[in-house]
């Protein structure tokens, strides 16, 4: 983990509170990047040091409370959380770094989804199913071997065709699988009983490359495009349909201000028919907003204090992020993000990731 760290302590310097006659103070945004801080943090992964990187959200199909929290542990596999923080289930599945999730098209298990996560161990795509009421399985017998020196980042694609997975390599290859469904199971049977039955073939679809490390990945299904993150140059973007060119158009920079190197973890925040690219940018510990839509303008930055009230510490040294508008709670009126905390400190412990209500977001940048 890359870490040129800008202390949260020095992000104070970054407002200006101002009292105006009859108003409450308000704080005025210097460079545009907001204060907010996190209103539920996860138990801290099982493993200590660099261990905790990526998470996924699977929404509950009927009650949006029960929905979960996936993150990759890069020492054990996958675990499990409730939207309260609490560990759920532990799978122990390898070396995963990234991990993403998409509804499965299976209509007689509603809320059902696949998840795919890169797994270090022997450079593989490992596959994971998620029943409708939130028990995740490792499908152990559907490993996509990539032929990759080093798998990184991951993410998904859902279009016409079905379910993709984008994967990389640190050298900088990019490819794109598919991930076809099969089951040796009667499908008039129920979810869980067709979970052990059922596989996943991986094609590959294409591959493409990028000009030195990337990580993170997000794909907008609905506009069929995929953004891809490079360490030390910034956020570009290509078609995600695998029968297009793959040709790379740089939309941010790692410019010193707005992303700063690394350039790590990146999802779309849908709003409408419109909404937000979110992307870590590591080195000054904060999270840079670009309009989801071209020519995906940047539209400000926030970074995560402590909230001392509830003893919950800001966040450092981001890897992974994840989003969902869906997620509508009382705690999450308007969405969440999930975001990856490299320096759990409140108190010392092993790294874990910070649950934080889209609308504290959007209200500080006057979305």
């Amino acid at each position: 983990m890359v870490s040129a760290r800008l202390k949260l302590a020095s992000l104070a310097a970054m407002t200006i509170v101002a009292t105006t006659s009859g108003c409450a103070s308000q704080a005025l945004l210097l460079d545009n990047v907001a204060q907010v801080s996190a209103s539920i943090e996860t138990d801290p992964v099982s493993s200590g040091d660099d261990a905790a990187d990526d998470p996924a959200i699977w929404v509950h199909p009927t009650e949006l409370q029960l929905s979960l929290i996936i993150g990759t542990d890069k020492q054990f596999g996958l675990e499990v959380y409730g939207l309260d923080g609490k560990l759920r289930q532990r799978v122990a599945a390898g070396l995963t770094n990234n991990v993403d999730i998409r509804t499965l098209p299976i209509p007689w298990a509603e809320g059902s989804a696949l998840l795919a996560a890169s797994n270090r161990t022997a450079n593989t795509i490992s596959l994971f199913t998620m029943s409708p009421t939130g028990e995740l399985n490792w499908l152990r017998e559907s490993e996509i071997k990539t032929g990759l020196d080093e798998v990184y980042g991951l993410c998904l694609f859902k279009n016409a065709d079905g379910i993709q997975a984008f994967v990389n390599d640190k050298d900088g290859r990019y490819q794109q699988w598919n991930l076809v469904l099969e089951s040796d199971v009667n499908p008039d049977q129920q979810f869980e009983r067709v979970v052990p039955g059922l596989k996943v073939r991986g094609t590959l679809l294409r591959e493409f490359k990028v000009t030195s490390q990337p990580e993170g990945c997000a794909a907008d299904d609905e506009s069929e495009r995929l953004f891809v993150g490079v360490e030390a140059e910034g956020v570009f973007t290509l078609d995600a349909n695998s029968n297009a060119p793959a040709v790379l158009t740089q939309i941010a920079e790692v410019d010193g201000r707005s992303l700063v190197a690394d350039v790590e973890g990146m999802d779309i925040f849908t709003v409408g028919e419109d909404g937000y690219l979110v992307v870590s940018s590591q080195g000054n510990n904060t999270f840079a907003l670009f309009n989801r839509r071209a020519p995906h303008s940047f539209i400000g930055s926030f970074a995560l204090t402590d909230e001392a009230a509830l003893k919950i510490d800001g966040v450092s040294d981001t890897d992974g992020i994840t989003a969902s508008s869906q997620i509508k709670t009382p705690t999450f009126p308007e969405g969440l993000i999930v975001v990856q905390d490299g320096s759990n400190t409140m108190p010392p412990e092993s790294q874990n990731f910070k649950l934080v209500s889209w609308q504290v977001i959007a209200d500080a940048l006057g979305l």
